[in-house]
């Protein structure tokens, strides 16, 4: 028979290892996804080269990657827009993917291009090993967009693909 105090303690100990077996579990996800590029980036902040930062739905605003197709959406609930959800959807082939892992900081540093029909597109990512993710978008327009969220599998994606062009 346990003690209400001894109880607590063990509690406690289980769930500290319940919680280090889902980071392990999921900086091996990460680490896949990573690898076989395919992922997607479930942006809830989106942040301008001035600073100004907004928060945003991750189901219309996103950075995809599915080793051969690339796509980079803003969207709005508020409006209509090019794409049908409110902003803009560029979608094309990748090329040039390389990544590096930071043992330090137990992240990884992604980059790759996207040629879409509405220019081209370098992306440079910094995912970390518990999922969350940060994207800088540049082109061949002045400043550059900043996609802050979570990484997921494709298909644990929730995101909505406006219309391409």
């Amino acid at each position: 028979e346990l003690s209400k105090k001894e109880k607590k303690k063990l509690e406690k100990e289980l769930r500290k290892e319940q919680e280090a077996k889902d980071a392990e579990m999921k900086s091996q996800v990460v680490a896949v996804m990573v690898e076989y590029q395919r992922f997607v980036l479930e942006a809830d902040r989106l942040r301008d080269n001035k600073g100004n930062q907004v928060n945003v739905s991750p189901t219309l605003n996103f950075v995809a990657n599915d080793s051969i197709t690339g796509v980079i959406q803003i969207g709005s609930n508020s409006y209509v827009g090019m794409n049908g959800v409110g902003g803009i959807t560029a979608e094309g082939p990748i090329s040039n993917y390389k990544y590096t892992f930071n043992e330090k900081s137990k992240s990884y540093n992604v980059s790759y291009n996207i040629r879409s029909p509405l220019g081209n597109y370098d992306v440079r990512m910094t995912i970390f090993s518990d999922g969350r993710a940060d994207a800088n978008i540049s082109s061949t327009w002045p400043g550059q967009l900043n996609y802050s969220g979570y990484v997921v599998p494709p298909i644990q994606s929730r995101v909505y693909k406006g219309t391409s062009y």
